[in-house]
Order: C-alpha cells, then sequence, then structure tokens
C-alpha cells in the first residue's frame, strides 16, 4: 500500500457519512477519535473542515504508513493511517505551487 500523506503535506478534516474527527479534549496528550458529526461540544471538539500538517510518518518494517503525527490548531495528534485514508483529504499536490 502507498504511503497517501507525507511529511509537510497539508491536510483537510473532512465527513464520512455521518462521522468525523474530533479532538478528546479531556485526555492528555490531545487524541483523535471517531465519532457522530452532530456531537454536543462537551467532551468532544469537532474537527470537520479544519486545516492541518502531517509532522511526522510511522512506517512499519516493509515501509507502510502506519500512523501519522498531526498538527491541528497548535495541537500534534496521532492518527491510524486508517483513519487517517478515511477522514483526511490532502490539500496540496507535492510539487505543485499551484494549489
Amino acid at each position: 500500500m502507498k504511503t497517501l500523506f507525507k511529511e509537510g503535506s497539508l491536510i483537510k478534516v473532512v465527513r464520512s457519512g455521518s462521522f468525523t474527527l474530533c479532538q478528546a479534549l479531556k485526555d492528555t496528550p490531545p487524541s483523535l477519535r471517531e465519532c457522530p458529526a452532530e456531537i454536543s461540544e462537551g467532551i468532544f471538539k469537532n474537527l470537520e473542515g479544519k486545516l492541518g500538517l502531517v509532522v511526522y510518518v510511522i512506517h512499519n518494517r516493509l515501509e507502510q504508513a502506519v500512523g501519522y503525527r498531526i498538527l491541528i490548531e497548535g495541537h500534534e495528534m496521532f492518527c491510524k493511517s486508517k483513519v487517517a485514508t478515511k477522514y483526511l483529504k490532502l490539500v496540496e499536490t507535492a510539487g505543485d505551487e499551484s494549489r
């Protein structure tokens, strides 16, 4: 499987069906969770539509992406590769300055 995101990639959080990514507010360090898009702002903060930056790509021994460290609104959070392919969309293409 090819790595979808590279270090320095600009990404956007999108909705998949009726679910999206949320930030668990009470976790230390901050973490990403799958949650319903229509959730009340109390325990989770909805991140749909937010932009982020891929800071680090975690690979296994076969050089497949296992997870990503993503910077969103000043918080660096871990996201599994499977969740990233479902809820993250690449905003720019590497090497293309037109965006």
